[in-house]
Protein backbone atom coordinates (compact mmCIF):
# COMPACT_ATOMS: atom_id res chain seq x y z
CA UNK A 1 0.00 0.00 0.00
CA UNK A 2 2.93 2.36 0.60
CA UNK A 3 3.81 2.17 -3.09
CA UNK A 4 0.24 3.13 -4.04
CA UNK A 5 0.17 5.88 -1.44
CA UNK A 6 3.46 7.29 -2.75
CA UNK A 7 2.05 7.31 -6.29
CA UNK A 8 -1.09 9.13 -5.14
CA UNK A 9 1.01 11.75 -3.36
CA UNK A 10 3.13 12.14 -6.50
CA UNK A 11 0.03 12.53 -8.69
CA UNK A 12 -1.46 15.03 -6.24
CA UNK A 13 1.72 17.10 -6.27
CA UNK A 14 1.81 17.08 -10.08
CA UNK A 15 -1.83 18.17 -10.21
CA UNK A 16 -1.14 21.01 -7.78
CA UNK A 17 1.87 22.14 -9.80
CA UNK A 18 -0.10 22.19 -13.04
CA UNK A 19 -3.10 23.95 -11.52
CA UNK A 20 -0.84 26.66 -10.11
CA UNK A 21 0.87 26.98 -13.51
CA UNK A 22 -2.46 27.37 -15.30
CA UNK A 23 -3.55 29.98 -12.79
CA UNK A 24 -0.30 31.89 -13.33
CA UNK A 25 -0.66 31.62 -17.10
CA UNK A 26 -4.20 32.95 -16.96
CA UNK A 27 -3.03 35.84 -14.79
CA UNK A 28 -0.44 36.63 -17.47
CA UNK A 29 -3.16 36.48 -20.12
CA UNK A 30 -4.82 39.37 -18.32
CA UNK A 31 -1.71 41.50 -18.75
CA UNK A 32 -0.58 40.32 -22.20
CA UNK A 33 0.21 43.09 -24.64
CA UNK A 34 0.02 41.53 -28.08
CA UNK A 35 -2.23 39.02 -29.77
CA UNK A 36 0.74 36.69 -30.27
CA UNK A 37 1.54 36.75 -26.54
CA UNK A 38 -2.08 36.04 -25.76
CA UNK A 39 -2.17 33.14 -28.21
CA UNK A 40 1.04 31.60 -26.80
CA UNK A 41 -0.20 31.89 -23.23
CA UNK A 42 -3.52 30.30 -24.08
CA UNK A 43 -1.73 27.39 -25.78
CA UNK A 44 0.39 26.88 -22.66
CA UNK A 45 -2.73 26.88 -20.49
CA UNK A 46 -4.40 24.33 -22.77
CA UNK A 47 -1.32 22.07 -22.60
CA UNK A 48 -1.36 22.25 -18.80
CA UNK A 49 -5.08 21.46 -18.73
CA UNK A 50 -4.40 18.38 -20.88
CA UNK A 51 -1.76 17.32 -18.35
CA UNK A 52 -4.19 17.91 -15.47
CA UNK A 53 -6.77 15.76 -17.24
CA UNK A 54 -4.26 12.93 -17.76
CA UNK A 55 -3.10 13.09 -14.13
CA UNK A 56 -6.70 13.10 -12.92
CA UNK A 57 -7.40 9.93 -14.90
CA UNK A 58 -4.26 8.31 -13.45
CA UNK A 59 -5.28 9.29 -9.93
CA UNK A 60 -8.77 7.88 -10.37
CA UNK A 61 -7.31 4.62 -11.73
CA UNK A 62 -4.92 4.40 -8.77
CA UNK A 63 -7.75 5.04 -6.31
CA UNK A 64 -9.89 2.41 -8.00
CA UNK A 65 -7.04 -0.10 -7.67
CA UNK A 66 -6.71 0.73 -3.96
CA UNK A 67 -10.43 0.32 -3.39
CA UNK A 68 -10.40 -2.99 -5.28
CA UNK A 69 -7.51 -4.22 -3.11
CA UNK A 70 -9.29 -3.14 0.06
CA UNK A 71 -12.44 -4.94 -1.06
CA UNK A 72 -10.39 -8.05 -1.89
CA UNK A 73 -8.76 -8.01 1.55
CA UNK A 74 -12.16 -7.58 3.24
CA UNK A 75 -13.57 -10.44 1.19
CA UNK A 76 -10.69 -12.73 2.19
CA UNK A 77 -11.17 -11.84 5.86
CA UNK A 78 -14.87 -12.66 5.63
CA UNK A 79 -14.04 -16.05 4.10
CA UNK A 80 -11.87 -16.92 7.10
Amino acid sequence: MTKSNDRLVELSNELDENIIAVKGTLELVDSSVTEDELHDLLLKAIERMDTIQRLSHEMIAALKNLIDKIDEIKSKKEDI
